[in-house]
């Protein structure tokens, strides 16, 4: 970052590189990619203001909505809404941000029983990862466009989710032999790195032989 705050983006497979001018500094908590457009938000907190570049805008949502935890699946961009934490579609028009709203807000006793809720995408499904208190674990929900409502599963197709800190990196498929199918791959914020089960719901640490602690997954499927 320079002086003005420019963000500088370096692609780590093709060394290309990129710029992000003239954005607030926060807004670079979040980063997402997809085609020509460069999105970045703070993950943490329910905002109602993006940082987006095709020309380098700032997008805010007039209507005083805050959003947070913002994915693109095929090419839609999604987002939870606060205080309910229902489901909706962002559409960036110039400054302003336009929300449709999809419905589908979590029941209470899920959102009561939970440490987490975050947006996910396993091959082009919308998913909701939420981490649950009590029993300690993690449940995953298929968004049912039709019906407009989360339905819980405890299968991913054999493919696995990674979570750095507790937010979505990437989906791997079956055909990763290393990769055990149907499981989650979370970095917690102490750098403990788990493994967990969505169909027996076993969790095991897995331990990495170098001194320094993971941080984050860098994924094939995401670059």
């Amino acid at each position: 970052m320079g002086s003005h705050r420019e963000l500088h983006i370096c692609h780590l497979l093709t060394g290309e590189r990129v710029r992000l001018p003239d954005a607030l500094k926060y807004y670079y908590e979040g980063i997402i990619f997809a085609g020509d457009l460069i999105l970045s938000f703070n993950r943490y907190h329910y905002h109602n203001t993006v940082h987006y570049c095709r020309h380098c805008r700032e997008a805010r949502c007039d209507e005083g909505y805050r959003f947070r935890d913002p994915i693109f699946v095929t090419g839609t961009l999604y987002a939870l809404i606060y205080p309910n934490h229902c489901l909706a579609v962002i559409e960036l028009d110039n400054n302003s941000v336009v929300l449709l709203f999809l419905g589908g807000e979590p029941s209470a006793e899920i959102v009561q029983n939970c440490s987490m809720l975050r947006l996910a995408e396993c091959r082009g499904e919308l998913l909701l990862v939420t981490a649950v208190s009590y029993p300690v674990g993690y449940h995953v929900f298929q968004w049912q466009s039709d019906n407009r409502k989360w339905v819980r599963t405890t299968t991913l197709g054999g493919c696995s989710l990674f979570f750095n800190i507790l937010q979505f990196a990437g989906c791997l498929g079956p055909d990763h032999p290393t990769v055990r199918g149907n499981c989650l791959y979370i970095i917690k914020s102490n750098g403990q790195c788990i493994k967990y089960s969505l169909v027996d719901g076993s969790s095991h640490e897995l331990v990495v032989d170098y001194p320094a602690r993971p941080r984050a997954w860098v994924l094939p499927s995401i670059c």
